[in-house]
């Protein structure tokens, strides 16, 4: 994945930068025993959970969660087609009919079950901002910002509370690389971020699509840092540590 490390954004003053890290789905389902597990997930969560202790008293920190009904649109038992097919959709919403290709997953993430749990091992703390996602039967929401339609029919409200916040920049980690993690990012540049992804802290559920989708996030201006301490070399720059 070190190809992807060569766009770094010049310095620019701290007092014009407030950086917030977004962990990404890091969740029982997606990791090793779970329904879509994604491969060597599991090995994610040791630097992430460095960028926690690192950053422990420089960034806020919010997770997220598929939190699924079992209907969800996105499970291949919803509509009783093979998982990792498509499935052309005619949605009706909120008033709206919309047309779809859907890809079908197995169930996973269902709201209050063991599989929509954090990872055991990563750290996860009260002061976090703890984001739901894809809690409408009827919508594909792989964003943590929400739906694909420009959140109009599901809002987490992250881009509000960040706003607030007067948050800059977004570092991101977590699962998976080519679909949640991807749609974040492009929500982020769109909501008017810098957005940073650090490789270590990720991993995604096929090489084609992961490398497409690095390849676009690099294109559209994601910056990227194959580790936790190449991240460390730019943010030290931009906070004038020294050492």
């Amino acid at each position: 994945m070190g190809n992807y490390t060569s766009n770094k954004i010049e310095p620019e003053s701290s007092n014009n930068r407030k950086f917030i890290l977004g962990i990404i789905d890091v969740q029982n389902d997606f990791c090793k025993g779970g329904s879509l597990a994604i491969t060597d997930a599991d090995d994610i969560v040791a630097p992430i959970n460095k960028m926690r202790f690192t950053y422990i008293n420089e960034m806020h920190t919010f997770v997220t969660q598929d939190f699924h009904p079992p209907n969800h649109m996105s499970f291949h038992t919803t509509h009783g087609k093979d998982a990792f097919s498509k499935i052309d959709l005619k949605i009706k919403i909120n008033g709206d009919e919309l047309n779809v290709t859907q890809d079908l997953w197995p169930k996973h993430c269902v709201k209050d079950t063991d599989g929509a749990d954090f990872h055991p091992d990563l750290i996860v703390t009260s002061r976090d901002i703890r984001i739901q996602k894809g809690t409408i039967a009827d919508i594909e929401s792989y964003s943590a910002f929400g739906d694909e339609f420009k959140n109009k029919y599901e809002n987490t409200k992250l881009n509000k509370i960040l706003k607030e916040k007067k948050i800059t920049d977004i570092v991101l980690t977590g699962l998976a690389t080519d679909y949640c993690v991807y749609y974040t990012a492009l929500d982020a540049l769109r909501c008017g971020y810098h957005v940073h992804l650090v490789l270590s802290c990720t991993k995604g559920v096929k090489p084609d699509t992961t490398k497409k989708a690095l390849e676009d996030m690099t294109q559209k201006g994601v910056f990227m840092y194959d580790s936790v301490d190449d991240f460390y070399d730019y943010y030290k720059n931009v906070r004038n540590i020294k050492k």
